[in-house]
This record gives structure tokens, C-alpha cells and sequence, in this order.
């Protein structure tokens, strides 16, 4: 009768969602990872449990886009930047903690009598490792310890290394045989793919974005891309989780890493879809195996012999080469043996290609339950004894509290995820006011104040972001400038980011106009930006340095402000800096150890549009402001007009008072 219940739409639905909800809960209740419980309520409610939900097409097909949202996601969480700083010693980590659990699961392989490809599979299952207890390590603030650095930058050799064995494997399944020819033939088609994918889809999302705009166009998008791309890998010969883990590289490089739409597509994938194909891993597995068959257990004990005696092994060798403390090697031994994101996908599909057998992937699945409960219980121990050179994100003040006057809610779209984004960053807050003139007469203030409470209200909605913390002002004021002025002063704003049109000079002092008025009035920096294009079709920023245009001790403000812009948005940044500049602002730029990329060039003759060799309409120019109005007529004369005039893309002026 339950059965046949849960096998309706609605019963199955419902039954799913429920095991989502609930055995999460549980499991983090006695100090568990979530995916142990979602694991174990599937277990149970299975076949092989109380029998309320069958190994069918709707469970399968709903898993495999789970598992293609998983490698997905593992995707978007390699940290290229961070790799490439400590490269050498997480190539070295990377290559053994890849080596090691590779050839002895090969080894555990030969003994159970698997075939050659199923040997190899089986390796490759045991040569990632899946980061679960790294939210621990941000918990205490260690996660720029070297130690940690060197561990994550391995995660994307292994992740990596593991996805190329397992498109081999499965290419040479379905083609017939592991041969050379074959094997050359399917690692050509793979490179090809990958640099399309890598190099190609970026460059098209960018042009896309700068054309359509709303956040369901780029959701949509990015949807279309991850399954386009797991769809061409099938067609290459490899298994579509290649595809996704690819889709998610080139993401990754292609969208702000705080971007709204990579958390509207993590959270449809993170709290549905993956879950239900742990939930399917749970499922399929048979957990009295291990008390009908005394072969079951020896083949457990096997597997975990191999999971966690292959980690400990790398990560001793790398830890005595290091030098690296006590701590130190507990906590990557204990953050890199966790098997569960690659592994499970790996088993899966080898059960499915009968390369493994039940009996394999019920004793593996047990491993990845012991290793994911030891990870966390043994980084929870050891963790708050690192040292690290720095905080984990570097906080600018200046992003502390971000004042964003809204005239109009459409015109200032851009404004608000700029102001996202950067308070993102720091963990900042975004202040928007809308500023309504107090004229004296009750009914028609009270009609101009209910109008402004309105347009704030459709800022929430347009910046669709759970993640920012954005406090919305209605005002009162004489004036739009001074009410400006006055919530600054009040609520202790850090920066006030305004729109401008570009259409007259920082010269001219124009009576009324709200940017003279709150430049010249203000203590406060001031950004003001023509934001012509979607932020997220930027490719890189670029900030241009005229000559005499700020004294040198603000040049490290100025030069931090355009870092933490560029790693927002996840684009290099281009300091196009006047000879007498250059080498203050490549020290300084030394001295930031900054492994977010970043490109130094003269500036050449006289700044004029024309000049700027990368100001394509996918750049966001920065130029910079300081002092008085006379000192940045005197400075930037011009400049900022010319340049508005004739440039189509993003332009901003960011000033300092002192």
C-alpha cells in the first residue's frame, strides 16, 4: 500500500523532499556531515530497506542530473588564483596524494579479480578527495595557512587527474578496448573539448551578457551551457560528469565568484538535485550485505584499509619535506582523505558499466561513510593550532558600509550590484537612500515621500540576492544633495557610489547639480560610474593613472580599491599607469602578494581615448580623483568628459577628499 503511495507524482515527491529535509537535520544533530544522513535515508527507505521508494526510471533520471550538478558545482569551487600561488608544492602534494590511493586501489583491484579497466576505475576512485570539513577551517579563520593553500591547490590536480582516468576508462569501454590508438584518439577529442569549453565559452558569455540582460537570461544560460556541455562529452565518448566538471571551470572564470546567478544555480542543484542522488547512492546500496556475505566485510576492510592508509602516506611525505607541524599534517591528512564527490560518481557509474560488482560498491560506500564522519572530527581537532600569515579575506573599510542614492529604480540596477558586489566582499553592507524634497506643504510631501518608500521598495527585487545586506532609507531633505549629505554623515558611510550621465566636466560647478554638490561636500569617497553594460560582461578593469593625478600615498588606496573590484568581479585588472608612477605602483603591488592576476603598463603620451589599447567595451575604466575641485580640474581637466563622450562601455571616477 506505501508503495504504491510513494509512486505517485505526488507521494514520491513528497517522500524525496522529506528525506531531504529530515536526514540532514538528524545527522547534524550527533555532529555529521548532511550527506551521511541523506546516504542513510536512502538506505532506508530503498529496496533493501523498508521498501518505500524502487530503483526506478523517475529516481535514476532525477540522480543523473543530480550527479551532473555535483560536478558541476565541484567546478565552481576550484580556486585557480589560489593554485597558482602555491603551485609547486601543491603540484608535488597533488601528484603523490593522487599516486599513492591510485595504484594501491589498482593493487586491491588485481586482488579481487577485477578487469584492467575496472583496476584502473578503482584507483582513480580512491585518488581524490573531497573537501568536507573545509568549512571548519573557515570557522577559525586558518584558511590561508600554507598548509591548507597547498592542500586545496591539490584538490585540483586530484579532482582533475581523476575526471581524465575516468573519461579513459569509460571512452574505452564503449569503444571496445583499451588501445593506444584509442587512447591518443579520445585524449586529442578531450583537449580540443576542454579548450572550447575553457577558452571559448567565456569570450561568449561575456558578448552575450553585454546583449541580454535580467538575471533569468543569465541563469538560463548557464543552465543551457552546463548541459550543452555534458551532452558534447557523451558524444566524444566520455561520460557527461567530464562535461559538467569542465562547464564549471569555464563558469567559474566567467562570473563575478559572488554572483547572484551562481547562487540561484547552486541552490536548485545543492537543494534538490545533488541531494537526491546521494539519496540514490543510499538507495542502491545494500547494508545487510555485510552480515549475509563474510566476503562483503573483508572486501570493507579492503577498500578502507586502502582510503585511509594511501592518504595518510602522501600526506606524511609532504608534511616531512615541508616541514610542516604536528597540526599542520593532521589537518591535511584529515582534510584530504574525506572521499565523497568524485568517489561516489566514480562508483556509480562503475556499478552501472559492470566494471564493479554490488559487493565493491556496497564496501566502498561504507568507506565514504567512515571517511566523511573521521575528516571533520579529525580537522575540528587539530585546525585551531595552525598559524597563517593573514585573514582569510582581506577587509577594505572602505566596502564597510556602501551608500547608493536611488533616483530611478532601473537606472540604478547597476549601481546597487556594483555596490553588492563590493559589499560582498568585505563583508560590507549596502545603505540605499532615496532622497524626497521636503516642499513645505504636508499633502504634497506626504505624496513625494510615499513615492520614494516605493521606488526603495523595487530595489530589494531588482538585486535578487539573499546574500547582501542592504538597508533601505527613505529621506526627507531640502535638497536631494543634502539629504544625501546627511544620511552619509548618520548611518557612517564608508563610500557613497553614485550615477552620472558623463555629460559635463568635473570642472564646472553647475548650480543644483546633486554630484557637484556631494563631491565637493562630502568627506566621504565618493565613486560616481556611467555604467553603460551589465557588470557581468566585463572582461577585465582597468585603471588609468594620469600624470600628477594622486600623491603616492594614496596610490595604494586607489590601487587596493581596483584589486578588490576586479577579484569581485573575477577579471584581471590593467594598471595603465604615467611613467612616474610605475615603479611605486609595481612595488606596491609586490608588497599586496596578491595572486589574483594583474597586468602593469605605461601609459602612453597624453590620455586620450584612442590610447587606450584594451579599452574595448568589455573594460571598466577607472579613473582616479583627489583633493580640492580645483586640484582635480588642474589634474584630470577633461579627461572624464572625452572620455564618456566617446567611450560606450563602463566608466567610473573614484575620488578622495584626503
Amino acid at each position: 500500500m506505501l508503495l504504491e503511495l510513494f509512486n505517485k507524482p505526488v507521494g514520491f515527491f513528497l517522500l524525496v523532499m522529506a528525506i531531504i529535509l529530515i536526514a540532514p537535520l538528524l545527522s547534524e544533530r550527533v555532529r555529521l556531515p548532511g550527506i551521511i544522513g541523506i546516504i542513510i535515508g536512502g538506505m532506508l527507505i530503498g529496496p533493501h530497506g523498508f521498501g518505500l521508494m524502487l530503483d526506478g526510471e523517475r529516481i535514476q533520471f532525477l540522480s543523473t542530473i543530480g550527479l551532473v550538478y555535483l560536478m558541476f558545482s565541484a567546478g565552481l569551487e576550484v580556486d585557480i588564483n589560489q593554485f597558482m600561488r602555491v603551485r609547486t608544492r601543491a603540484l608535488f602534494f597533488g601528484l603523490i596524494t593522487f599516486a599513492f590511493p591510485q595504484m594501491m586501489g589498482m593493487g586491491l583491484g588485481y586482488i579481487l579479480g577485477l578487469d584492467f579497466l575496472g583496476m584502473i576505475l578503482l584507483g582513480s576512485a580512491f585518488a581524490s578527495h573531497t573537501l568536507i570539513a573545509f568549512p571548519i577551517l573557515t570557522k577559525f579563520g586558518v584558511t590561508r595557512n600554507e598548509a591548507i593553500a597547498v592542500t586545496t591547490g591539490a584538490t585540483v590536480l586530484t579532482d582533475i587527474g581523476a575526471f581524465i582516468v575516468l573519461a579513459v576508462v569509460l571512452g574505452a569501454k564503449s569503444g571496445g578496448g583499451f588501445t593506444i590508438g584509442y587512447f591518443a584518439q579520445l585524449l586529442v577529442m578531450l583537449a580540443i573539448f576542454t579548450a572550447v569549453i575553457i577558452f571559448g565559452l567565456p569570450h561568449l558569455g561575456k558578448i552575450i551578457f553585454q546583449k541580454l540582460t535580467g538575471r533569468a537570461v543569465e541563469f538560463q544560460f548557464v543552465i543551457v551551457t552546463l548541459f550543452i556541455a555534458a551532452l558534447t562529452a557523451e558524444l566524444i565518448g566520455v561520460h557527461e560528469v567530464v562535461g559538467a566538471f569542465i562547464a564549471g571551470l569555464a563558469v567559474n572564470s566567467m562570473l563575478p565568484r559572488r554572483s547572484p546567478v551562481i547562487g540561484h544555480v547552486l541552490f536548485m542543484g545543492e537543494s534538490f538535485f545533488i541531494p537526491v542522488f546521494l539519496l540514490y547512492s543510499g538507495l542502491i546500496t545494500d547494508p545487510l550485505t555485510f552480515l549475509k556475505s563474510p566476503q562483503t566485510i573483508i572486501v570493507a576492510i579492503g577498500v578502507t584499509i586502502v582510503a585511509y592508509v594511501s592518504k595518510f602516506i602522501a600526506a606524511w611525505i609532504t608534511a616531512k619535506i615541508y616541514k610542516y607541524t604536528r597540526s599542520e599534517f593532521w589537518t591535511v591528512y584529515g582534510l584530504s582523505h574525506a572521499q565523497a564527490a568524485v568517489t561516489i560518481p566514480t562508483l556509480v557509474i562503475g556499478l552501472e558499466t559492470g566494471l564493479f560488482d554490488s559487493t565493491l560498491f556496497n564496501a566502498a560506500i561504507l568507506m565514504i561513510l567512515l571517511t566523511s564522519i573521521t575528516s571533520p572530527l579529525i580537522v575540528q581537532r587539530f585546525a585551531p593550532d595552525l598559524k597563517t600569515t593573514g585573514a582569510d579575506e582581506e577587509v577594505l573599510p572602505l566596502f564597510g558600509r556602501i551608500l547608493v542614492p536611488i533616483a530611478d529604480s532601473k537606472q540604478s540596477e547597476g549601481l546597487i550590484s556594483l555596490a553588492s558586489l563590493l559589499a560582498n566582499s568585505s563583508q560590507g553592507k549596502v545603505l540605499a537612500v532615496s532622497v524626497a524634497r521636503d516642499v513645505g506643504i504636508d499633502k504634497d510631501r506626504d505624496s513625494n515621500f510615499t513615492i520614494h518608500k516605493d521606488l526603495l521598495g523595487r530595489v530589494s527585487d531588482a538585486l535578487n540576492d539573499s546574500e547582501t545586506e542592504i538597508e533601505l532609507i527613505p529621506r526627507l531633505a531640502a535638497s536631494h544633495a543634502q539629504g544625501i549629505l546627511q544620511t552619509a554623515h548618520e548611518k557612517n558611510a564608508s563610500l557613497i557610489l553614485m550615477g552620472w550621465r558623463g555629460k559635463r566636466t568635473l570642472r564646472e560647478s553647475v548650480l543644483g547639480s546633486v554630484l557637484d554638490e556631494v563631491i565637493w561636500g562630502s568627506d566621504t569617497p565618493v565613486m560616481i560610474g556611467k555604467l553603460s553594460l551589465p557588470l557581468i560582461g566585463m572582461q577585465r578593469i582597468v585603471f588609468v593613472i594620469p600624470p600628477k593625478t594622486v600623491p603616492p600615498v594614496i596610490l595604494k588606496r586607489m590601487l587596493d580599491v581596483n584589486l578588490t573590484l576586479a577579484k569581485a568581479l573575477n577579471v584581471p585588472l590593467e594598471v595603465v599607469a604615467d611613467k612616474a608612477y610605475l615603479q611605486i605602483a609595481e612595488s606596491l603591488l609586490v608588497a599586496a602578494e596578491t595572486d589574483h592576476p594583474v597586468k602593469l603598463e605605461a601609459l602612453q603620451d597624453q590620455l586620450k581615448p584612442e590610447n587606450l589599447e584594451h579599452a574595448s567595451i568589455s573594460s571598466f575604466i577607472i579613473l582616479p580623483g583627489f583633493g580640492s575641485r580645483k586640484r582635480v580640474a588642474d589634474t584630470l581637466g577633461r579627461i572624464p568628459e572625452q572620455l564618456a563622450h566617446s567611450f560606450d562601455g563602463n566608466l567610473a571616477i573614484l575620488h578622495f577628499d584626503q
